[in-house]
């Protein structure tokens, strides 16, 4: 259980949270992405990473002023590498309630929105990462991803350090 010193400590910093699996090639992007960032031990920036979406999610992102979510996407016509910046409001057409097992990254932040609204996030840019391959089992990234790492984490990093939304 977090006291109350490190809620407030947290409530002012930024987590960046990578999701995703890394044996499925660019799926662990995300993950690829956090751990270069963990890596440069900046201070105002928290890092985490899931395998995972959905409720896991929720509990990790609460008391943070801004988070940062990377993921891959795979959209019709993207380029693999291409970098999109994305607002909570971009997916409200994805929420559902179907089940709380299987929810998605818009259903659970539009369930602590209404559940916790007091800790949840003040701003949530989702990083997405235009995936070459989201089938094949491996834990490398493809070339094409991995020359892109260097450029995706220049976006992260400038998107973490500009002012929170209110």
């Amino acid at each position: 259980m977090m006291n109350m010193t490190e809620t407030v400590a947290k409530g002012r910093r930024t987590l960046i949270i990578g999701l995703g699996n890394l044996i499925v090639s660019d799926d662990g992007v995300g993950i690829h992405v956090t751990r270069k960032i963990r890596e440069m031990s900046i201070p105002s920036i928290d890092v985490d990473e899931l395998p995972a979406s959905g409720l896991e999610l929720l509990d990790a992102i609460l008391d943070y002023r801004k988070v940062i979510v990377v993921d891959a996407i795979k959209t019709e016509r993207g380029n693999p590498g291409d970098v999109y910046a994305l607002r909570e409001e971009d997916f409200e057409e994805t929420v559902h309630g179907s089940s709380p097992h299987g929810i998605n990254v818009a259903t659970a932040f539009a369930l602590g929105r209404k559940i916790v609204p007091e800790r949840m996030p003040k701003e949530v840019v989702f990083i997405a990462i235009e995936a070459e391959d989201l089938v094949n089992v491996s834990e490398e990234l493809t070339a094409t991803i991995s020359r892109s790492l260097p450029k995706i984490i220049e976006f992260v990093l400038r998107v973490a350090n500009e002012p929170t939304r209110a």
